[in-house]
């Protein structure tokens, strides 16, 4: 099993060092320091899991906004499709006509 740690940690477990050695002398001790570590492993679990959710959630917004502008351009793109088809057709009725 490995642990890191970060450096403030780091300090923190040299500074508490004696409390840390007479926990792990005593098998309580040592149960109550799993259990902070299992519990500080949890928080942090949960914290990367709460940040994954909301960038999710944030970059699944950003495509459903896409998707509903996507829909808007090819709707106005099919009316001005449309209006040029439309203009077209008149041109060339008025040239045949012209021939």
């Amino acid at each position: 099993m490995e642990i890191t740690l970060s450096p403030e940690d780091l300090e923190a477990v040299k500074r508490n060092k004696r409390e840390i050695e007479r926990r792990f002398n005593d098998l309580k001790g040592l149960e109550r320091t799993l259990k902070e570590l299992k519990l500080e492993y949890l928080r942090e679990h949960r914290d990367r899991l709460k940040k994954k959710l909301e960038e999710m959630r944030k970059l699944y917004e950003e495509m459903t906004e896409f998707e509903r502008k996507a829909r808007r351009d090819k709707e106005l793109l099919m009316v001005f499709r449309k209006e040029l088809s439309e203009e077209n057709r008149k041109l060339r009725k008025e040239l045949g006509d012209r021939i």
